[in-house]
């Protein structure tokens, strides 16, 4: 199967995939505003848009674009806190979100962002600070944990966890469970977890089993297809056999709706 990125290719029955081009056509798929799509002179269906309330997994290995495509989603939500526990990641520095390294309870927001909060305004915020010493570490990981916490009595945020592995694993800042429960329980809220990790052997399986899109970047990893597929309920070797051709920084999105067709991509950079 060769994919062209110049014109959008046919949807291939057998396999199942589509090209959306990223404005014209994936943001607004994403946001609901596209239904379906021409190919070959024939209609194409498309899943269901992603909802507040439900989640999304990006799945690739390290500058790769996880950060790129996140940003990129993230600007069709309204309120976002991009947690950047491994410290001033450069893609979410360029994404012009304000850097906040509080929140409340504890600490008062930036004036103007607590004003745009009062009155319904757009607010996008990394949380994060640096990351050099063992006690800057330890008090980034009590920032990851105030995050979560806060973003989970507040409701109505979009979370972008970078770099998942770094916030679950129990020899680094062991907050699973916290992310683990926002996945379960943040429906009702509308919040959104969108969690970026490089495998899903990595970190809880609920990052994969609670999101409604699954993301995935260029990999050889048969295990971690094979981990991606069962929960998606693909064929692991027709992924295998997609991926293996997509150019570099495109993407296989995978919709939970399994008569729809998965989709390929590529978020533009970040300026």
């Amino acid at each position: 199967m060769t994919i062209s990125t110049a014109v959008p290719p046919p949807l291939d029955p057998a396999r199942n995939v589509v090209y959306l081009e990223w404005e014209r056509e994936f943001i607004p798929w994403l946001t609901g505003k596209l239904r379906r799509v021409t190919r070959d002179g024939q209609p194409v269906g498309l899943s269901g848009p992603w909802k507040p309330g439900q989640h999304m997994a990006l799945v690739g290995k390290t500058r790769e674009g996880k950060s790129t495509f996140a940003v990129g989603v993230l600007e069709t939500r309204k309120y976002v806190l991009a947690l950047d526990p491994k410290g001033q990641d450069e893609t979410l520095e360029a994404s012009g979100y304000e850097r906040v390294t509080g929140l409340p309870p504890k600490k008062k927001l930036p004036k103007k962002v607590q004003d745009d909060l009062d009155d319904g305004k757009p607010v996008r915020l990394i949380v994060g600070g640096a990351s050099r010493t063992r006690e800057q570490d330890a008090k980034l990981r009590q920032l990851m944990e105030d995050a979560l916490e806060y973003a989970r009595q507040s409701g109505g945020w979009t979370v972008y966890v970078d770099e998942y592995q770094i916030l679950a694993d129990q020899r680094m800042y062991r907050l699973g469970p916290n992310v683990e429960r926002m996945l379960i329980s943040a429906a009702r809220d509308k919040t959104s977890v969108i969690t970026a990790f490089q495998a899903p052997a990595w970190v809880p399986k609920a990052s994969t089993r609670q999101a409604t899109i699954i993301v995935v970047w260029r990999t050889r990893d048969k295990q971690m297809l094979k981990n991606v597929a069962e929960t998606a309920g693909r064929d692991w070797k027709q992924l295998g056999l997609i991926i293996d051709e997509l150019p570099k920084y495109h993407v296989l999105v995978i919709p939970d709706e399994l008569r729809a067709p998965m989709i390929i991509t590529s978020a533009p950079k970040v300026n």
